[in-house]
């Protein structure tokens, strides 16, 4: 017999990408992280959970081996020949012996299954190693969660914290500091794994980095930068960086908000991209809750820091505006996977020319996917105010349209604004679960984004939709200081400090309308016709276009005045702003 190689002399296999290459296919976004399984996250099952599934794999399997049986004994029947009496005999004693071995091994199944109910009748909360499980709750809504959690002994919640740490850390419905514990348990125990693993493949200088091994090390990188963000909690072990790669632009070396009221309120690395999600701020006392959702090119080894300033910035301009600090608490959710670009070049066969096409974020399925989840996580949020407080929904570029399909799955926001979104899946207000005139969008005109489309329709034209003045003008704050407030102008200018956009986000976000300045749509049309931008005046053309189709057919039951056109401001709200206007 040949000698068999060792594990370690055989080729690596890449694992597959992503998306499948054929288009239009289907199937999850995210896979396993890594081949290698981490104990500490094996989930222990009840006893009869575990009969149960053993008998159904059982009868898998026996299904299978009567069928190769049957096919067996046919093709035995028509070989058969009196001049091999001996074979012919042997074949008939197989034959019954594995007739009978099926049939014992059937009723094997029978008795798996009653030993499954019997055990949860009288065993529901042990294992299979005979040990008592945690508690868990009768089902995974927020509410009861919530409630199930309050009347746990505090044995039973350290034994949870200690024994089904990832459960704890992802569970809507508990209270922040309980799922910020959970979730650094979790942070240290996945950088020690990952560091093992990146350490491992380091170790085998004559083998190629395949792709399984970049996104290990673009996941670390992420944990570490996570790790980071809570320094009295953290280890001094810096983040490794990216060979060759440059450090954003502006990007904070430091939180400015205080450790005590920062929490790692998500964190799943079982799947590749790693996804978190940070709050800032205390949301037990906030007065206002936001639900961020960043956009395409959003992972937490490249955005975080960029994340954390935009959103700091926005609690900060919040708080300006309630009057007092602590009032407003931000939850950066970059708990999706969100497409990796928004346009990438392809070659044209063998020509060796290559030509620029949509990328990823394109592609809907990443919100259709990420919509449920963020739709639980803002019924977990709700959960957890013990007394009225505002909930805003939030999101800038492809995660404004994730948070457009979530609106529609859910009710409990009581208002959303979206920046520079493709597109939110509808083009009614009405077709989404808000207050009435409670749908606000922010449009740049640098920003063609802003104007594609591509899901929906042009956020622009929606029935219902505010539309918020991108331009310079004076602002006044409750405690009578003037701030001049600057234009946006591109994509990335929305959550810029001083931006007169992050101004109105802000009194969005706490209900201060007086403060919001919003601009008529054919005016924001004049204003990127005016500018000279070829492809803004093409975006305002296309736009117009959809506004004419959409006020042609405007009901005034679906929540407009009679005789106002989509897209004006609603009766009792600021005029529009010109561009020169800096009155206050």
């Amino acid at each position: 017999m040949p000698d068999l190689p060792e594990a370690s002399d055989l080729p690596e296999v890449p694992r597959p990408r992503d998306l499948p290459e054929a288009a239009g296919a289907s199937g999850p976004l995210d896979r396993p992280a890594s081949d290698r399984p981490d104990p500490a996250a094996i989930e222990r099952r009840p006893l009869p959970e575990i009969l149960t599934q053993a008998a159904q794999t059982l009868q898998d399997a026996l299904d299978g081996a009567r069928a190769a049986h049957r096919q067996y004994a046919r093709l035995v029947e028509a070989d058969r020949s009196w001049a091999r009496l001996d074979e012919r005999l042997l074949d008939e004693i197989r034959l019954r012996r594995a007739d009978a071995a099926l049939s014992a091994a059937g009723v094997l199944t029978g008795y798996l299954r009653a030993e499954a109910d019997a055990a949860q009748q009288r065993y529901p909360h042990v294992d299979a190693e005979g040990r008592p499980l945690p508690p868990r709750p009768a089902s995974d809504e927020p509410v009861v969660v919530r409630d199930w959690w309050a009347g746990l002994t505090p044995a039973q919640k350290e034994l949870l914290l200690q024994e089904e740490t990832a459960w704890v850390g992802g569970a809507d419905g508990l209270p922040v500091p309980v799922r910020h514990a959970a979730n650094l348990r979790l942070l240290d125990a996945e950088i020690a794994r990952r560091d093992a693993v990146v350490e491992a493949v380091e170790a085998r200088p004559g083998q190629p980095r395949d792709a399984a091994a970049a996104e290990e090390e673009r996941d670390l990188r992420g944990l570490h930068k996570l790790r980071e963000m809570f320094p009295a909690e953290a280890s001094a072990t810096p983040a490794p960086a990216e060979p060759g790669e440059p450090s954003e632009p502006g990007e904070p070396t430091e939180p400015t908000e205080p450790t005590e009221r920062r929490y790692l309120y998500l964190l799943d690395a079982t799947v590749y991209p790693l996804k978190a999600a940070i709050v800032l701020g205390d949301l037990e006392t906030a007065d206002a809750v936001v639900l961020h959702v960043p956009g395409a090119t959003t992972t937490v080894d490249l955005r975080l820091a960029r994340e954390t300033q935009w959103m700091q910035a926005l609690v900060a301009e919040a708080d300006r505006l309630a009057g007092s600090p602590g009032r407003v608490a931000v939850v950066d959710w970059i708990g999706y996977h969100a497409p990796y670009d928004i346009a990438t070049r392809r070659a044209l066969g063998d020509s060796g020319v290559s030509v620029l096409v949509p990328g990823e974020a394109s592609d809907e399925r990443y919100a259709r996917d990420a919509a449920p989840v963020l739709a639980r996580c803002a019924q977990g949020l709700r959960a957890l105010q013990p007394r009225p407080v505002r909930l805003v929904a939030s999101g800038h570029s492809y995660g404004a349209s994730v948070v457009g399909l979530a609106l529609a799955g859910t009710g409990v926001f009581d208002a959303a604004v979206v920046a520079g979104s493709p597109g939110l899946f509808t083009s009614r207000a009405a077709d989404l679960r808000l207050p009435p005139n409670r749908l606000f969008a922010a449009i740049a005109p640098g920003d063609l984004i802003a104007f594609l489309g591509v899901f929906g329709g042009q956020v622009i034209g929606i029935d219902g939709v505010r539309v918020l003045s991108p331009f310079a003008r004076r602002a006044t704050y409750p405690d009578g200081r003037k701030s001049l407030l600057r234009q946006v102008w591109g994509h990335e200018s929305y959550y810029q400090p001083g931006s007169a956009i992050l101004h109105q986000i802000a009194a969005v976000v706490v209900g201060a309308d007086d403060a919001l300045r919003e601009i008529s749509v054919p005016r924001l049309l004049a204003t990127l016709t005016r500018s000279g931008d070829a492809r803004a005046a093409a975006a305002a053309g296309s736009a117009a276009a959809q506004i004419d189709s959409l006020g042609a057919q405007q009901d005034p039951a679906d929540g407009a005045p009679a005789g106002q056109r989509v897209g004006q401001p609603v009766e009792g709200t600021a005029a529009d702003t010109a561009p020169d206007d800096l009155g206050s």
